[in-house]
């Protein structure tokens, strides 16, 4: 059987000894009834596991689409990952429209869209977490309040490259450089530190937020939530309209102390009517913080009257 480049086909690194136990189990199972193969079994095999994570929240439950430990993570860690976002999305209410940039599998957009009512649009470029993004708006039946679009969010209308780190569910780090763009492809975080480059190249299209504020398909957000790893200020470089726009009322975005870029920000923000209101490191909620000086992320929320 091939064997193929675990830098290209990447499942999650074991994180406890029970994860590697159950890893080096799973491997027997499949090597000994051959499910790597592609006959007839193994593949109604495969297409009957549908496992479902179910993240229990005070006002009901919330479905996401499991089968990886990326994903499993996810659901485990999401009231303490980031409890900032949590308490965000909480003040928001069916008449919100969310913009979420770089939403990943869709935590937050499936939170505020069921559990809130609100409208959200959640952009994310990267092929199977948009995948996955669409399977939690089918679990979770938000497909009236819920829109995919696999687009990459940027300066100005373009197609671009997006590095994609690794093939998996879940994964982070991706870019999406367009031209005259620096490529940001290379290590960027504790988790891609020291990798060799990007497994792979996707061509996708990139829009700024201007441009889409201009469409009539997409409502006028009036809460913006950006999280895509390095990208932040390229995304406001094309949001000038947008930002003027009283309906625009909170913000909610992940800013990297060492980007000067990205530095600039609030106070851009603040000359546009926009008061920072929280501010807390990425890191703060993390039992090992040894690196955090090589991806010093930090969570700002602002708003506006």
């Amino acid at each position: 059987m091939k064997k193929f480049d675990a830098a290209a086909i990447a499942s999650d690194v074991a994180r406890t000894a029970e994860q590697a136990r159950l890893r080096d189990a799973a491997e027997l199972l499949v090597e000994q009834m051959r499910l790597n193969d592609a006959g007839p079994f193994a593949t109604e095999f495969v297409q009957a596991l549908r496992p479902v994570a179910t993240l229990n929240t005070p006002d009901g439950p919330v479905y996401f689409r499991g089968g990886h430990g990326r994903l499993l993570w996810r659901v485990d860690s999401f009231f303490e990952e980031e409890p900032d976002t949590i308490a965000w999305l909480d003040a928001m209410t069916a008449h919100d429209v969310l913009w979420d940039v770089g939403s990943n599998v869709g935590m937050y957009s499936m939170y505020a869209a069921k559990l809130r009512g609100s409208t959200v649009y959640a952009f994310e470029p990267e092929s199977q977490n948009y995948a996955t993004l669409c399977e939690n708006v089918a679990l979770n039946d938000v497909g009236e309040r819920c829109f995919p679009v696999m687009a990459a969010v940027s300066r100005r209308a373009e197609f671009g490259e997006l590095a994609v780190r690794y093939l998996t569910k879940g994964g982070a780090y991706n870019q999406f450089t367009g031209s005259e763009q620096e490529d940001l492809a290379g290590p960027t975080s504790a988790e891609t530190a020291g990798s060799v480059g990007p497994s792979l190249r996707q061509v996708v299209y990139g829009i700024s937020l201007d441009e889409l504020l201009a469409d009539p398909f997409f409502k006028a957000p009036t809460r913006l939530k950006i999280d895509v790893d390095g990208r932040e200020a390229d995304i406001f470089e094309g949001a000038g309209r947008l930002l003027r726009d009283r309906r625009l009322r909170g913000i909610m975005v992940e800013l990297n102390r060492s980007f000067e870029r990205d530095m600039a920000i609030p106070s851009m923000l603040a000359g546009l009517g926009f008061a920072k209101t929280a501010e807390r490191s990425n890191w703060d909620y993390r039992e090992d913080r040894s690196r955090e000086s090589e991806y010093p992320t930090v969570n700002m929320i602002f708003a506006r009257d």
